[in-house]
């Protein structure tokens, strides 16, 4: 689940201090999906859509040592492998946080959560999740709040992979369709 303060340090970072200046943090972050969701309608409506991206890709959830360990232990099983040779053997991966994904004609890699729930049209994310029960049911916001789950699978394939990610588009996600459709990021491969 994204943090306030995770997001206000990236933006800090990334954004002109004349841009980040207007920008209106919600004061008490506690880190509420009501704050989180406040923040990511503010970036929609005063960054690009690429500020956007290279700020949530930053953050995730998951980049502790027990989450990474598997992943670097199979990057560096299979270094001397090409990114299409890792993914043909990444059933060997055994994670919860391994997300399928796929090299794209163009070059560029996706990555989707099977985890998604289309019957109960549920998202992976844990504030996502509880937005849904204390709302009662499907939730939509903004995409770019799903930049963050992109930020997870980002942080843990580029270690798989051995190559740098850039997120380059949300392809689909349950919290902007309504819940009809997953979780899927299209990346660069740098």
């Amino acid at each position: 689940m994204p943090k306030v303060s995770e997001i206000k340090k990236t933006m800090k970072k990334q954004l002109p201090a004349e841009l980040f200046a207007r920008i209106d943090f919600p004061k008490a972050q506690r880190n509420l999906p009501e704050e989180v969701l406040y923040l990511i309608g503010q970036m929609d409506r005063l960054l690009t859509r690429e500020q956007c991206l290279a700020i949530m890709e930053e953050q995730g959830c998951c980049k502790d040592e027990k989450t990474i360990a598997p992943f670097r232990a199979f990057g560096e099983k299979y270094a001397d492998k090409t990114v299409a040779e890792r993914l043909a053997l990444f059933d060997e991966l055994e994670t919860g946080h391994k997300a399928p994904c796929r090299l794209n004609p163009d070059g560029t890699l996706s990555i989707y959560w099977d985890g998604w729930d289309p019957v109960n049209k549920r998202c992976v994310c844990r504030l996502i999740k509880c937005l849904y029960k204390d709302r009662g049911g499907p939730v939509n916001v903004s995409d770019t709040f799903c930049g963050c789950c992109a930020g997870h699978a980002r942080n843990t394939h580029q270690y798989a992979l051995g190559v740098r990610l850039r997120l380059k588009e949300i392809v689909s996600s349950p919290v902007s369709s309504n819940g009809k459709e997953r979780c899927e990021f299209n990346f660069e491969i740098i």
